[in-house]
């Protein structure tokens, strides 16, 4: 097996253990982090932190699509 397809495989199964409820709130506690970065004026971190929450949420998509039935 090579090592792309072993590291989709870790990928895949780590994804699989998270419940999905994990990553909607990830993503939430994201935005709420970047608005108090943003209000104590720390812009640049404000912005790197409010580009997670879309990955957070397509985490927790793509974990409900491996698992309909759940």
């Amino acid at each position: 097996m090579s090592k792309a397809q072993d590291t989709k495989n870790e990928a895949l199964r780590i994804t699989e253990t998270v419940p999905e409820e994990v990553w909607y709130w990830a993503a939430i506690g994201s935005i709420l982090l970047s608005a108090g970065l943003k209000i104590s004026g720390r812009d640049n971190a404000a912005i790197f932190v409010g580009q997670w929450p879309p990955t957070f949420l397509l985490f927790g998509l793509f974990g409900r699509l491996l698992r309909p039935s759940k």
